[in-house]
């Protein structure tokens, strides 16, 4: 008798944590949402592509500011992150967006590498190569593959990613060099921004 009444109270446990769970499950689910709304209403960038690069404390849009590649990687990471979650078809194309916007505006094509910045109508601004843009790029990129079976992203991923190894890796220390001029020249200005 003492036994099933341990198994009784250990099933009911078991069964309140599944319903927790569902419930915790479901509340995520509507944040992610929420959260994911907010930069779809917000941030694309209808009259010059992508997404605009700053949005102010008043939560106004700023239509001229620069698009860095980072915060761009990051949203093409975040938005196929949630289609592979959900099937949502609406969070794929916005990572179509970003990946095109990526593709076509913040990838050197003379020189490899992606740019730090370009001003808000998609020309290159900051040229330099911030190794900690070009591993967000890569980031996003694969998650965009995965969502999307993109070849393209998948080559432009490996690309990047064999750019960073090229001409950051430091022989001499060994890590990796962070800041790097255009030409992948080791940069003065090692800051972020």
């Amino acid at each position: 008798k003492g036994h099933h009444g341990r198994y009784s109270n250990t099933f009911f446990q078991i069964a309140e944590m599944i319903e927790k769970l569902a419930e915790y499950k479901k509340e995520l689910e509507m944040e992610l949402r929420e959260i994911l709304s907010w930069w779809i209403q917000k941030t694309i960038d209808e009259d010059h592509g992508g997404f605009v690069g700053k949005i102010d404390h008043e939560n106004t849009t700023c239509r001229e500011a620069a698009k860095g590649s980072v915060l761009n990687s990051r949203i093409l990471w975040a938005f196929s992150s949630a289609y592979n979650l959900t099937k949502d078809r609406e969070y794929r194309e916005v990572a179509e967006r970003a990946f095109h916007y990526i593709a076509e505006h913040f990838i050197d094509k003379e020189f490899g590498g992606v740019y730090w910045s370009v001003d808000f109508t998609g020309t290159p601004l900051d040229t330099k190569k911030q190794i900690y843009a070009l591993a967000f790029c890569v980031y996003g990129l694969s998650e965009f593959y995965r969502a999307s079976k993109n070849e393209n992203a998948k080559k432009i991923a490996v690309y990047i990613y064999n750019d960073i190894l090229t001409h950051s890796y430091d022989e001499r220390f060994g890590g990796y060099i962070e800041a790097l001029t255009r030409e992948w020249e080791q940069a003065n200005d090692l800051r972020l921004s």
